[in-house]
């Protein structure tokens, strides 16, 4: 079940080399955009340079018996993690916890063991906190390989701790139109300010407009998980606002940029339905100013 990076377009091979070129193995790489099958496909790639005994800086040499079997799935140290089949989010308790303990087994074959953690995106925020102190420091022996749908779902602490390989164009950092950026500008104000009406203000726009209430909400989860990232001394990813996200980081502990990140995603999620956008955005105004 050989998969060739030729298969690829050029920008999922660029993104591919970034990752590994020159000597480079970073210790949790967290694979985002494209179909599941692409994620899956680039992220035993990736794992079979880690496990390869003759890996150049940047490709696998295809012809060991570690390559082999990472090409037939078969290697006993590229483990597979995925959620399961009765269950819609990973369990905090029976999945989650186990990969930690997991982490810390020696390698059978070669010098690393890999954990591949298949779809994060169905893992909630309580589950991903759970592996931040193992994905900030992993024994020297062990690789974290995450897929996920989108990066917007993964929480910016653990963001700030992986490397990060977008498959397609079209990611997270798209341009923003300018009337959101605007927006999202206002509710960073409101934020640092002691009056609440300042937040019912900066939100006005969306009340009653589904479109422009669902860009802001998918803007505001980037712009407090940048604030979040700035916390770990990670990058951001809406350039435009990287000062407000820096006056938010500082200005918010961890713990309320997080609340304010899981009831901004909650709030998305409900736009795929059909609710009242009055009630909405007045109840996202309370969460923000809690």
């Amino acid at each position: 079940m050989m998969i060739d990076l030729e298969n690829y377009n050029e920008q999922i091979k660029n993104e591919f080399l970034k990752t590994v070129s020159g000597g480079r193995r970073p210790h949790a790489v967290l694979i985002d955009g494209g179909t599941e099958k692409e994620r899956e496909d680039i992220a035993y790639l990736l794992a079979k340079v880690y496990v390869c005994g003759n890996a150049s800086d940047s490709e696998a040499c295809n012809n060991c018996s570690s390559c082999r079997k990472a090409d037939e799935r078969i290697h006993p140290d590229i483990v597979k993690i995925k959620k399961p089949d009765d269950k819609k989010y990973y369990s905090k308790k029976d999945d989650v916890k186990p990969i930690v303990e997991d982490a810390y087994q020696t390698p059978n074959e070669s010098k690393v063991r890999v954990l591949l953690i298949t779809e994060m995106q169905l893992m909630k925020v309580d589950s991903q906190n759970v592996l931040l102190k193992i994905l900030e420091e992993p024994p020297s022996y062990t690789v974290f390989i995450i897929t996920a749908e989108s990066a917007n779902s993964i929480i910016g602490t653990v963001l700030s701790r992986v490397s990060r390989f977008r498959i397609g164009e079209n990611n997270d950092e798209s341009e923003l139109s300018e009337k959101v950026l605007n927006i999202v500008k206002e509710v960073s104000s409101a934020l640092m300010s002691s009056y609440e009406y300042d937040i019912i203000k900066a939100l006005a726009p969306l009340d009653g407009n589904k479109q422009v209430t669902v860009d802001v909400l998918k803007a505001l989860s980037l712009f407090i998980r940048d604030a979040l990232t700035l916390k770990y001394n990670g990058k951001v990813l809406i350039k435009e606002l990287e000062n407000e996200a820096k006056s938010i980081s500082f200005a918010f502990s961890t713990e309320a940029l997080l609340e304010r990140f899981d009831s901004i995603n909650e709030f998305l999620k409900l736009t795929a339905g059909n609710p009242n956008y009055t009630l909405l955005v007045a109840h996202l105004c309370t969460k923000l100013k809690k």
